[in-house]
């Protein structure tokens, strides 16, 4: 075994070295594995995104509307509202208050910083949100109060659109609304999001119902009671779901039609980079067949030929892999997209980054495995005669 490694190591070092002889043709497999990694790792990026919104507190659930799709489409009066926060199951602190809060969602033009017409959604939630939502934090202004017409902006809306710094106003239906405050957030749901108080966002646009109530509940264990009781409730008809159901009704096609796109087009770009392995490993076979057929004559084995080429390949295709990495890294890690009303960050992850490079050692294993075999199988005395 040690000398297998050892042969296949020699034919790897020599192969490296007659690099400089076919710099034109391994540049353009750099390239080509540079630029699939790259685009792979971008588009996975946008899924990352939207994997982002996923919960990841199993003990949080959401009331709409029976038959409702989203919040737009919920429709919760304050009787219903009354009678949600009062089932059983919910969390509730030492005085007694649920941990549960209504909320409604407003689209709202905006104008983005390059000159561009955007929406964002304005959200209203009733007192207590903090409890449940959680993950907020002022970064500037202060936060909202309940009665008045404020608004709280993120930091990432702040950044892309205009008129949404501390003091600014806000015109809604003619009426002013005042910036108090800029806020972050560790769920980036509510990052891509404006905050108002509930009761008089729905007073201004001249409605009188709540679109969800969000709950924390006492375990996971204790949403089948907290449904149950709201189920057969017959004052109230809603549905009740989990927070994961919630994000797959909302965002669960888009994740799996995004993962596909990028596997697809990732493929097809695939391709055409393995092209480019297969021309640069058969101008290096074609380059050495006199030196393949000495070592071969010299009793260097079949095995050693084939492992030493599929590695000069892989070793080929390993910078572009980086380099693809490294620039969907650097121009896609933590910004954002702004798609309709939807804000959210793209997230170039280790796992991404990981993908990414494996995929173009794969290229480089597949665009080096028919030279690789070729040059097992070449004739000693034809190739030395043909030197």
């Amino acid at each position: 075994m040690a000398g297998i490694l050892r042969q296949m190591g020699l034919l790897t070092l020599c192969g490296l070295r007659s690099l400089d002889e076919r710099r034109g043709i391994a540049l353009v497999t750099v390239i080509s594995v540079t630029a699939v990694v790259c685009v792979l790792v971008s588009l996975l990026a946008i899924r990352e995104g939207t994997s982002i919104f996923q919960p990841t507190r199993a003990d949080q659930a959401l009331v709409l509307s029976r038959g409702a799709a989203n919040i737009t489409q919920s429709n919760l009066t304050r009787a219903d509202v009354a009678a949600i926060v009062q089932a059983p199951g919910i969390r509730r602190s030492a005085n007694g208050e649920p941990y549960a809060f209504a909320s409604t969602v407003i689209p709202v033009d905006a104008l983005r910083r390059d000159g561009k017409r955007g929406v964002v959604s304005l959200a209203g939630y009733t007192p207590g949100w903090e409890r449940v939502q959680g993950g907020v934090s002022v970064v500037a202004g202060r936060m909202h109060r309940s009665a008045v017409r404020e608004i709280m902006v993120s930091e990432p809306i702040r950044r892309m659109y205009r008129g949404f710094d501390v003091g600014e106003r806000i015109v809604l239906r003619g009426v002013p609304w005042t910036v108090v405050g800029v806020f972050a957030s560790s769920d980036s749901q509510t990052d891509g999001l404006l905050l108002s108080d509930a009761e008089t966002l729905i007073a201004a646009f001249g409605r009188n119902t709540f679109g969800q109530v969000k709950v924390q509940l006492e375990s996971p264990a204790a949403f089948g009671l907290f449904a149950d009781s709201l189920v057969r409730n017959p004052v109230i008809t809603v549905d009740v779901r989990t927070a994961h159901e919630e994000f797959e009704q909302n965002f669960g096609f888009m994740r799996r039609l995004l993962t596909f796109v990028s596997c697809f087009i990732g493929a097809i770009m695939a391709c055409g980079a393995i092209c480019g392995a297969l021309n640069s490993v058969y101008a290096s076979v074609d380059a050495r067949r006199q030196e393949i057929a000495t070592v071969r004559a010299l009793g260097f084995r079949g095995l050693p030929v084939i492992a030493s080429i599929l590695a000069e390949s892989m070793l080929l295709a390993l910078p572009g892999a980086l380099l693809g990495a490294l620039i969907a890294w650097l121009l896609f890690n933590g910004n954002f997209v702004n798609s309709g009303a939807l804000l959210f960050k793209l997230s170039v992850t280790p796992q991404l980054l990981a993908t990414g490079i494996a995929w173009g050692l794969l290229i480089g294993l597949i665009g080096g495995s028919l030279p690789a075999l070729r040059a097992s199988r070449l004739p000693i005395a034809t190739a030395l005669r043909a030197s």
